[in-house]
């Protein structure tokens, strides 16, 4: 607590990038739209000044400053390049979404655009979505590991 944290994102830093946190039953929140131009970072919408983001292995990753108990969650970062997407999820602390990468074919306007594009409420139902597939995935890993554990003994 109280340290800077950095969450690194497996997109590239060729695409715009939105960072988004999601708690259990709450609203993912968008925590940073960003994109680089010219090398130099480019915020879009940027609510929280302890979020900012960083260079970091060709990717552009989310740097929380000071970190709270309250920054505990799944963290999903997004990239969206012509009609490409990308989601990358990220847990911080003991949330296991056992996903890492997914590729998302889409037709829309771009993303980080915070202002146009997909609407808030697309947005949120496809991050529910992946929170949702990430728990059921964990349930049945959990589930298949625990049933051959018990096999073995």
């Amino acid at each position: 607590l109280g340290d800077t944290a950095i969450l690194l994102c497996n997109i590239s830093y060729h695409y715009k990038i939105t960072w988004l946190k999601h708690n259990p039953e709450q609203t993912p929140a968008v925590l940073l739209c960003v994109s680089l131009n010219g090398g130099n970072i480019i915020y879009g919408h940027r609510p929280n000044l302890r979020f900012e983001t960083e260079i970091a292995n060709r990717s552009l990753a989310l740097k929380i400053k000071s970190v709270e108990d309250a920054d505990l969650g799944l963290y999903y970062c997004m990239g969206k390049i012509g009609e490409t997407m990308q989601c990358n999820i990220i847990s911080a602390g003991n949330v296991n979404p056992c996903l890492s990468h997914i590729l998302l074919l889409l037709a829309s306007p771009a993303l980080c655009s915070c202002t146009s594009g997909l609407s808030f409420a697309h947005l949120h139902a496809a991050v529910v979505g992946l929170g949702l597939l990430g728990m059921i995935l964990t349930v049945c890993i959990t589930h298949h590991k625990t049933k051959k554990r018990n096999m073995t003994t």
